[in-house]
């Protein structure tokens, strides 16, 4: 049969379009399938979407002379489907409401699926006779405004079947929004696929998390409740993974906390599976949830889940003591005693992280697919009862793989997944179409930032048939090959045998062996050369290396705040030594160049600290904005110098992820340069550059 998927913008990133993609995908195994969006914002999807389903949009908005009906005059009048107290009222217009009930008019699907509320609506009323109407319901029931309910309690009669992500919510839909009893409401939750990345080992001191950085999430409660427990597990590191409006009131947080190390707030990240394979512990703190994808996925990965008990969501997903912990919804001391409870006991975390594996393979896409299939069988054989006009489906199950498992329509749309095996050596995996006449190798190419283009590194390539079909490639970046790239960034490429090169999408990137890498480097570190390899995403999806080959570097094991003052602990690699006397030192950017010295104290042979003169930076200060970057000269005696960095860990965004808090430095002096009215105190923040190098500004705002 043919099952047509309404939603209303599967360009963008969200709960609903990763599972709404996945269902598709897995239907897409014995039925066609099709991804109808009513906007279109952007041209390429943010999820991968297997070829085998179709997608296409039905107003174009994409920025530029790309959106076709961008000034469409429509697009100014309002919509008169859709309650005003919608959600997403404001984007629907006379132009979409047109669009949507033209594309529902004529449509040739079995099956038609709309996907929140605003849409079922237009399913319910216009969906063609010939097709069943089935609406799901992602969001919490009655967080669905009234006078909405009541629109849908009008029109959903005309649906064939309701489904929604949790049981209590279909009891909340049946209590709340009146409905014929001859229309089923079922329970079917999301599902999420096993992820491509092994499960999480459960050896490293990671707590994990990610949602967007909404208050609903209560991130602020997660950061209260690990404030209690930092003292006790100094070696417990807690990221955040998201994006929103929260993060800057979030950092702030942290700072004033003094969880400034422990606690990194790492940003959007895609596809998350690797991330969750990093950690030994989930936890969700959120005030509410209509289903918890993120409890599941985290599941999905071997890991024991600490969340409160939201009225709808976790308690249907955790089993309490079994593969995770329930707490008590807007208790931070609750949230403290969970992760508590579960990080001091490595034996209770691997015996929850099996428990983990095992409950969540009922989510598996396949089982989800398969209570769909049945729920349509349902629907049709009581329309047909009810209905002598109505004709069931008669096209018979493809019998195909699931789109998940299809290879790529053409090696431009393939995903190359990047596996770190250790700081210099990377293995690189990618599956392409079937394989002709034409091969296609591995190949690097060196980005330039402005110097000396380095010429392509071609990669040995090697080939296999996997049983999902095309061709799957396989190649190494080896220790040997990182020699010969040095330091710099490269693009990961496909290059043809007629000379076609695609610079390939980035799948997962698997870099967890790097967090046991800097661990050993920082507290072994060896006189040998140093070499790092670190694969990641461009914004627009494209694969990178980050390669770091140096005969000497100064990496940062820690940098302090405290009592206004900053001390920097550090290891020298590489081939210098450090000796009595070596000198830490600050040198000003711009027109006014400055240099500042402080000694280092020198221990172990190639570990250093020092305090950073802040108070001399201040006094020094000729501007209102400064920049001093930061150096170890190893012997005091030599004027070689070293930049200090912090470079080596298993993700890209050093800088933001690991941001530190201004110190406050309050000076009776003026500074040198005359200024209408100074302000004080002067603040001065350390911060990682892009490029990896540490350094600090010093600011009177």
């Amino acid at each position: 049969m043919k099952i047509s998927f309404l939603i209303n913008n599967i360009y963008g990133i969200g709960g609903t379009n990763r599972t709404v993609i996945n269902l598709a995908e897995a239907l897409s195994a014995d039925h066609e399938v099709e991804i109808v969006s009513v906007f279109q914002r952007a041209t390429a999807t943010k999820f991968e979407i297997s070829p085998q389903v179709t997608v296409r949009a039905l107003v174009d908005l994409r920025p530029g002379k790309a959106g076709a009906d961008r000034g469409h005059p429509d697009l100014e009048e309002p919509g008169s489907v859709v309650p005003r107290q919608e959600e997403f009222y404001a984007q629907y217009s006379k132009l979409s409401d047109q669009r949507i009930i033209d594309h529902l008019s004529k449509t040739t699907a079995d099956v038609v699926i709309g996907t929140r509320p605003s849409l079922n609506l237009f399913v319910a009323q216009y969906a063609h006779d010939d097709a069943l109407r089935v609406a799901q319901e992602h969001m919490t029931h009655l967080a669905i405004p009234p006078a909405v309910r009541a629109e849908m309690a009008r029109v959903y009669p005309r649906l064939d079947a309701v489904t929604t992500v949790t049981d209590a919510d279909a009891r909340s839909f049946l209590e709340h929004t009146p409905v014929p009893p001859s229309l089923p409401v079922v329970a079917i939750p999301n599902s999420v696929p096993q992820p491509v990345v092994r499960p999480s080992e459960g050896d490293r001191n990671v707590i994990v998390t990610a949602g967007r950085m909404h208050h609903v999430k209560r991130y602020d409660l997660l950061l209260t409740a690990f404030s209690q427990l930092a003292g006790d597990f100094p070696d417990w590191q807690l990221r955040i993974y998201g994006d929103g409006g929260e993060a800057a009131k979030l950092r702030t947080m942290v700072h004033e906390l003094g969880l400034a190390g422990q606690v990194l707030l790492m940003g959007g990240f895609s596809p998350i599976e690797s991330e969750w394979a990093k950690g030994s512990i989930a936890v969700v703190t959120s005030s509410a949830e209509s289903f918890g994808m993120t409890l599941v996925e985290a599941m999905r990965c071997g890991l024991p889940v600490v969340s409160t008990d939201c009225p709808v969501g976790p308690r249907e997903i955790i089993t309490h003591g079994e593969d995770g912990l329930l707490v008590t919804n807007g208790d931070a001391d609750a949230v403290a005693a969970g992760l508590r409870t579960v990080m001091a006991d490595g034996e209770l975390r691997r015996r929850m992280a099996a428990a983990a594996l095992r409950n969540s393979a009922r989510y598996d896409p396949a089982v989800i697919a398969a209570r769909y299939a049945e729920l349509f069988d349902d629907a049709a054989r009581r329309r047909a009862a009810t209905d002598s006009r109505y004709r069931r489906p008669t096209a018979k199950l493809l019998g195909r793989e699931s789109g998940a498992g299809a290879p790529p329509a053409t090696m431009q749309t393939a995903v190359c997944q990047a596996t770190a095996v250790d700081a210099a050596w990377l293995r690189l995996s990618l599956d392409g179409p079937e394989e002709g006449r034409v091969r296609w190798n591995f190949v690097l190419r060196h980005l330039s930032s402005g110097g000396t283009q380095l010429p392509d590194m071609p990669l040995r390539t090697q080939r296999a048939s996997p049983d999902t079909g095309g061709t799957r490639y396989t190649a190494n970046v080896t220790p040997e090959a990182l020699t010969g790239l040095g330091d710099g960034r490269w693009q990961v490429m496909m290059e043809s045998g007629k000379g076609e090169y695609v610079h390939v999408k980035a799948g997962i990137r698997d870099t967890r062996a790097l967090i046991g890498v800097r661990t050993r480097l920082l507290a072994d570190p060896s006189p040998g050369p140093v070499q790092w390899n670190l694969p990641y995403a461009q914004p627009n999806g494209k694969l990178m290396l980050r390669t770091v080959v140096r005969t000497a570097h100064a990496e940062v094991s820690t940098v302090q705040i405290a009592d206004n003052r900053v001390m920097l602990s550090a290891v020298l690699l590489g081939k210098l030594d450090l000796v009595p006397g070596a000198l830490l030192i600050l040198t000003r950017r711009g027109h006014y160049a400055c240099e500042l010295s402080v000694p280092a104290h020198v221990y172990g042979g190639r570990f250093f600290q020092a305090a950073i003169p802040v108070d001399e930076a201040v006094e020094e200060r000729l501007e209102r904005w400064e920049d001093w970057d930061w150096w170890i000269q190893p012997d005091p005696f030599e004027r070689r110098r070293v930049r200090v960095c912090h470079l080596f860990e298993d993700f890209p965004d050093v800088k933001n992820s690991c941001a530190y808090p201004a110190v406050p430095v309050a000076t009776d002096e003026d500074p040198r340069f005359v200024i209408a009215s100074p302000v004080k105190p002067v603040h001065v923040r350390p911060y990682c550059s892009v490029s990896g190098a540490m350094a600090m500004n010093v600011v009177d705002r």
